[in-house]
C-alpha cells in the first residue's frame, strides 16, 4: 500500500523539489502552503505522515501540531526547519513529533528516516 505523506511549508520551491523527490520513491505526496490547507488535508488525505516547517505565515508550528495531533494522533509528524534552538526542538519533541530535521536537509538522510518511521 503507497503511503502518504503531506509538506507543509510557504516555500513553493522548496515544497516542489522535495514533493517530486518522495515521489521518485513511491510516496502519495500531499503539499500545502498554509496550515489551514494542511489541517484540510489531513482531515480529508488521512496522511501517514506530515512534514512541516516551524515557522509559517499564518500559524506558528506549535499550534499546528497541537491542532493537527488533535485531528490524527495516529499520523507521523516530522519539524523541518532552520530554527535550531535546542528550547524550541525540545519543546516540540516532549509535543510529540517523531523527529526533527535540521534545514538544509539531507535527502538521504530524509528518506531513511522516512522509511524507517512508515515501516517501508
Amino acid at each position: 500500500m503507497t503511503k502518504k505523506i503531506l509538506i507543509l511549508d510557504d516555500e513553493g520551491e522548496y515544497l516542489s523539489s522535495l514533493g517530486n523527490f518522495l515521489q521518485e520513491f513511491n510516496f502519495a505526496v500531499c503539499i500545502a502552503m498554509t496550515t489551514a490547507q494542511a489541517l484540510d488535508a489531513i482531515i480529508k488525505d488521512k496522511p501517514d505522515l506530515v512534514l512541516f516547517d516551524y515557522k509559517l505565515p499564518d500559524m506558528d508550528g506549535d499550534y499546528f501540531l497541537k491542532k493537527a495531533m488533535e485531528l490524527s494522533p495516529s499520523t507521523f509528524y516530522i519539524l523541518i526547519t532552520a530554527w535550531n534552538d535546542p528550547v524550541v526542538l525540545g519543546r516540540f519533541e516532549k509535543m510529540g513529533v517523531t523527529d526533527v530535521i535540521l534545514k538544509p536537509i539531507n535527502l538521504e538522510e530524509l528518506l531513511k528516516n522516512i522509511k524507517t518511521i512508515l515501516k517501508e
